[in-house]
């Protein structure tokens, strides 16, 4: 990221902030005392985000058996990762839910595309050793989070990349590094403010172009992986000017059936994650 852009992000005064809840949580859960009670104790804290999660433990998404009427029945029914993921998912989608000012990005389908690559990730994750789907899931939720910044407080910059995808049909991406304002730098800049770990920071960064994250190149790699899957089931926001297709990363080690697999899973996570989380984030 060039020292001008850094300078920008640095002179806006409601960049966001890393939402209370979620961090709380994120530290509860690394806590070796953290219990059921305690993590019940911090989401009922805040009465939004224990409305939605409560919601949301009711909707198709999960279809419980029984009525879930507190999160400390949530907590226990459906465990900690589950609770854990929902507030991460409930946060993030709450805090860009207005008007982004271009016909071509809607919050509401970015955040569907965020919960589509996040649940994703955690699929492909599980078949690779060594990564944790639960970590995977939230770096496909915030992989995209530069671009909600992009859009509130880039306006010039956005304007020219979208007119370059119009009149040389290159990718939204591909614009974005022609002209060296990506949503990806900012949202690395986002994530490192927000003080998340150094895996976040690294796959937010380099979700596009795994084989630079280092020794987070596999796990850029699954994100990577994720959001084209998103694109082409079009869960969500499916990007611009962007070839219609599925590029296996070789560093994944998976092969073509194994990939087919999780397509499928999420194919017949679609309908669900569209209908229950597209009522929550409205």
């Amino acid at each position: 990221m060039s020292i001008a852009i850094a300078k920008r992000l640095d002179e806006i005064e409601d960049l966001p902030t890393v939402p209370h809840t979620m961090q709380r949580v994120l530290c509860e859960i690394q806590e070796v005392s953290s219990s059921a009670q305690s993590l019940q104790k911090i989401i009922e804290q805040d009465p939004v985000i224990t409305a939605k999660i409560l919601k949301m433990a009711n909707s198709v998404y999960y279809s419980p058996i029984t009525e879930i009427s507190s999160v400390g029945r949530a907590v226990v029914t459906m465990g900690f990762m589950k609770i854990r993921d929902l507030v991460i998912s409930v946060s993030l989608t709450g805090m860009f839910c207005e008007d982004l000012g271009y016909p071509e990005f809607q919050a509401k389908e970015l955040w569907l595309h965020a919960i589509g690559v996040g649940i994703g990730a955690q699929l492909i994750a599980k078949k690779i050793p060594g990564l944790d789907p639960d970590d995977m899931f939230t770096a496909g939720m915030l992989h995209d989070l530069g671009r909600l910044v992009y859009c509130l407080h880039f306006y010039t910059a956005l304007g020219e990349a979208l007119e370059l995808v119009k009149t040389t049909g290159v990718s939204l991406n591909q614009a974005e590094e022609e002209l060296g304002v990506t949503h990806a730098d900012i949202g690395a800049y986002l994530a490192k403010r927000w003080k998340l770990s150094d895996l976040l920071i690294a796959v937010i960064r380099h979700h596009h172009h795994p084989h630079n994250a280092g020794e987070y190149a596999q796990a850029a790699a699954v994100v990577n992986l994720a959001d084209s899957l998103a694109k082409y089931l079009q869960i969500g926001w499916i990007g611009l000017g962007e070839k219609p297709g599925i590029k296996i990363p070789k560093s994944l080690g998976l092969d073509a059936e194994a990939v087919k697999e999780i397509v499928l899973q999420l194919k017949n996570e679609k309908e669900k994650i569209i209908a229950s989380w597209g009522e929550i984030i409205s």
